[in-house]
């Protein structure tokens, strides 16, 4: 989880979001001209004008699920981590998975040796399944300094001794007693937070595999999940933990080195993750993750990691310091998308009620960045998002030289949509295939209106219906 600023990465978001600034109001239209033969074949959205640069489909297409949506929420309850503020109401839409990285972590649960607790994290937990969140995600971080092998280190701005290799002694009891308070409903368990950062992690991978071996052990062990015979309580059936590989906290080049040597360091095949974790940040235009994501895979499947899910545990926008909600909205409902066209099977959005990173609720830690109060506008757009994709198959988008997206939904009974944007600063005149029979113009806010004589498209994303 972010503590802090990251200049470099910060930066390259906020030159994205004016760049973004100059496609809500802009001046020139480009205008392209639909075709009618398929000429791209499959169901894509054919037109000409612009040719077609490509296109980017899920590994299975599959019918949409609240499983993709997640969220880190901060402060449900009293969070001695932020004190003095007050704990955000729950989100007015539904949440699925509640990443728990941000909220509680080693050090906090544990803060003197043998010493523990859980107050903030069982009380969480409780109004989080009140509000009918099904999956948590505990991230493994910030070792305490009593159990630091370099207490004194100062981490990078982080608490002294938190990145550095802890006694493993400790972290084996520490995570044995998480793992068995907690069976049946902390269900996946991240190896580490963002393990390429000095911040969080200032050993070898050497060190890190013991703790990556100790907790898929620890995690999987029957007997710390109330198990007897292959049948566990409270959950029922099998044992129903999942471990997360460590997280990384952005994926360019010299990161997926970095995770590519990590995983080498196992061997020839990485033993110890059921899922893959990584963190979405870095993207001016969120488009650009259809690039990195199978670079991604490409790593994986040099060591046996082929067909693991992928999840995104932490990403947003950047600081919302631009002021600009409908930019922030549009950057938001555009990486969801195409980061579910890529083949990422779950995103949890960091975070709902943070200070200054992807804020969603307007009184975060009392003031967000532009005064607003209650739920801001990305908020009201990812609300909106969950009603377009849940139930609906994600079949593809496609993309266009001109900078049109074009991103087909299909439902059960006929339902066909198609969510179009301009990712390149221009706005677009659209005249739509008439093959396609789209007759219904929804707009972010869900209004929705007969399909106008001119669509013209900017970076805001719409759908288009039969």
């Amino acid at each position: 989880m972010l503590q802090g600023l990251r200049h470099g990465v910060a930066t390259a978001i906020q030159l994205g979001l004016m760049l973004l600034a100059a496609g809500f109001g802009i001046v020139g239209c480009g205008t392209v001209t639909p075709t009618d033969d398929n000429s791209y074949g499959g169901s894509h959205f054919a037109y000409t004008g612009s040719s077609l640069e490509g296109s980017v489909a899920p590994a299975k297409d599959e019918t949409g699920s609240g499983a993709y949506f997640g969220m880190t929420i901060h402060r449900l309850v009293y969070n001695p981590l932020s004190p003095g503020v007050p704990p955000a109401p729950f989100p007015p839409f539904a949440v699925h998975t509640l990443g728990l990285g941000g909220v509680v972590n080693w050090m906090s649960l544990e803060p003197a040796n043998g010493q523990y607790d859980w107050t903030t994290l069982d009380s969480t937990i409780a109004v989080a399944q009140q509000n009918g969140v099904s999956d948590f995600v505990f991230t493994l971080s910030d070792v305490p300094q009593w159990a630091s092998t370099n207490p004194s280190d100062p981490c990078d701005g982080n608490f002294p001794g938190a990145c550095d290799p802890p006694d493993m002694h400790a972290f084996d009891e520490f995570a044995t007693r998480l793992v068995q308070r907690y069976c049946g409903t902390v269900r996946y368990y991240e190896t580490w937070n963002e393990a390429n950062l000095a911040s969080y992690w200032r050993g070898t991978n050497e060190q890190l595999l013991p703790i990556a071996r100790d907790l898929y052990q620890i995690a999987k062990d029957p007997a710390n999940c109330g198990c007897n015979n292959g049948v566990c309580s409270p959950g029922g059936g099998t044992n129903p933990n999942s471990v997360l590989s460590p997280s990384v906290s952005i994926l360019s080049q010299p990161v997926l080195t970095w995770l590519d040597n990590y995983f080498a360091a196992a061997g020839s095949t990485y033993p110890y993750a059921d899922i893959v974790a990584f963190h979405g940040y870095g993207y001016a235009q969120p488009e650009g993750i259809v690039e990195t994501v199978p670079q991604l895979e490409e790593v994986l499947a040099s060591h046996g990691m082929s067909g693991l899910q992928l999840w995104d545990t932490e990403a947003d926008w950047g600081t919302s310091d631009n002021d600009d909600q409908q930019q922030e909205a549009s950057w938001l409902l555009r990486f969801h998308v195409v980061q579910s066209a890529a083949g990422v099977s779950r995103f949890i959005w960091y975070a709902y009620d943070n200070c200054k990173w992807g804020t969603l609720w307007g009184s975060a830690c009392g003031n967000s960045p532009d005064s607003w109060q209650g739920l801001r506008l990305p908020g009201q757009a990812y609300a909106n998002l969950e009603g377009w994709l849940n139930g609906a198959a994600l079949t593809h988008c496609d993309y266009f030289k001109d900078g049109l997206w074009a991103c087909e939904l299909v439902r059960s009974g006929g339902y066909e949509g198609w969510m179009l944007w301009s990712s390149k600063g221009v706005n677009l005149s659209v005249a739509l295939p008439s093959a396609l029979n789209l007759r219904q113009y929804r707009d972010w806010r869900n209004d929705v209106a007969p399909v106008p004589a001119e669509l013209v498209v900017d970076q805001m994303p719409v759908i288009v219906e039969n």
